[in-house]
């Protein structure tokens, strides 16, 4: 069964010194059914790259992407009203773009696991559309 992966579970593979490392590099690692990487994650994974780690982090980011190590999932058009709709079912999160395009794409590519950091967001989003929230 793939995962659709957030920013933080990323973020977390490439940086040793995060919290989330170990369980990012065993989910990411292990993963045998395919990493599905959501086409907004991309920028926000490629400014805390630079910001925090430099350069060649980042280069290694690209060379996963380009190299096919993750799958690119871009939205779909219908994605953005229903981003529009999530933003609105669940307005006390504060739930932004990138997280709602996550669910969006999970409901779209019929994805139940995501692998997330952010618990604050996805766990009562989680709870409400069943989802599977790893590691």
């Amino acid at each position: 069964m793939s995962v659709l992966l957030d920013t933080g579970i990323v973020y977390a593979y490439y940086d040793r010194s995060d919290r989330w490392h170990a369980r990012a590099k065993r989910l990411v690692e292990g993963e045998q059914h395919g990493l599905i990487l959501p086409a907004p994650v991309i920028p926000e994974v490629d400014h805390l790259l630079g910001h925090r780690l430099g350069m060649k982090s980042r280069l290694l980011f690209y060379t996963g992407i380009v190299g096919g190590y993750y799958f690119v999932a871009d939205l779909p058009r219908d994605a953005y009203s229903r981003i529009a709709d999530l933003n609105r079912q669940f307005d006390d999160l504060n739930l932004g773009f990138v997280d709602a395009a996550i669910v969006a794409l999970a409901e779209s590519l019929d994805v139940a696991r995501v692998a997330t950091t952010d618990r604050r967001h996805f766990t009562p989003i989680a709870a409400a559309l069943s989802l599977e929230l790893v590691p």
